[in-house]
C-alpha cells in the first residue's frame, strides 16, 4: 500500500469517527503520526474529515 492510499484509508477511519489509537493499531503506525495525518484533513472535526473524503471519492469518479 502506497503512502497516500493509506493516508486516504486513515482519513476514512477517522472520518468514520474511530479513534486515533484504534486506527493507529489498524494501519500499524503510531498514534502521533495517524493524529497529523489526520489533522492535516480537518481532525478533529468530523464534518471536515467527512468533506475531504467525500471531495476525494468525487474526484475519483470523475477523474476515471
Amino acid at each position: 500500500m502506497n503512502e497516500n492510499a493509506a493516508n486516504q484509508m486513515i482519513v476514512t477511519m477517522l472520518a468514520e469517527g474511530n479513534p486515533v489509537w484504534y486506527v493507529a493499531a489498524m494501519v500499524n503506525m503510531r498514534s502521533h503520526d495517524v493524529y497529523m495525518i489526520g489533522r492535516a484533513a480537518g481532525y478533529p472535526d468530523q464534518a471536515k474529515l467527512r468533506h475531504a473524503v467525500w471531495a476525494r471519492q468525487n474526484r475519483t469518479r470523475t477523474a476515471a
